[in-house]
């Protein structure tokens, strides 16, 4: 499993230098998530996976392969019909994100590290982050974006264990960096926008 993660992650960050940089742009994001504990764990926590929607999320652009991202995510259904929830789940969570090439022209990969504050009934635990996600662009505002991250708890705080967390949002790109460039107007060389 490592190895095919490695060879996986290695592939993406090896890809072509020339790519289009997708990620140029503010996003925000709307979707669920789903957290999946340990057996040993899920029996501290009351509840192996947990179903959290809403989750919202903003994403910033500070270079063109950087991004800072901001989320919060709620479990606000207790029972989803197919998923029930016995265990309260509340998070925030900040990351720095890597952008990668763009592979297939529409598909914007990226990894991150982060932190968060996550709140399960008992008290708010600090975790460290680390993930994988990308932004597949259906349009030219308009994206789907699967991510996973892996949450670590440290054993010294007792009120939560480590975890995964998986979700899925569609994001908006808000396009306000490339607004604002050049004096609140887009430069134009040749009849292009850039």
């Amino acid at each position: 499993m490592r190895k095919s993660l490695f060879v996986v992650l290695f592939l993406l960050i090896t890809n072509s230098i020339l790519s289009q940089n997708l990620n140029d742009s503010w996003q925000i994001g709307f979707g669920a998530g789903i957290t999946r504990f340990a057996a040993d764990d899920a029996a501290f926590i009351g509840d192996a996976t947990i179903f959290q929607v809403p989750r919202f999320n903003l994403t910033m652009p500070i270079s063109d392969r950087v991004s800072v991202d901001g989320a919060v995510s709620f479990n606000t259904l207790e029972d989803a019909g197919f998923i029930k929830n016995s265990a309260s789940y509340f998070s925030i969570d900040g990351s720095i994100r890597y952008n990668l090439d763009a592979v297939l022209e529409k598909f914007a990969p990226y990894v991150f590290v982060g932190g968060s504050v996550v709140d399960s009934e008992r008290k708010m635990t600090p975790t460290i982050n680390i993930g994988a996600g990308g932004i597949y662009w259906i349009s030219n505002r308009i994206g789907i974006n699967p991510q996973i991250y892996y949450k670590h708890s440290f054993e010294g705080y007792e009120s939560m264990r480590s975890h995964i967390q998986g979700t899925l949002s569609i994001i908006f790109k808000l396009d306000w960096f490339n607004a604002f460039k050049n004096g609140n107007h887009a430069t134009t060389s040749g009849g292009l926008c850039y």
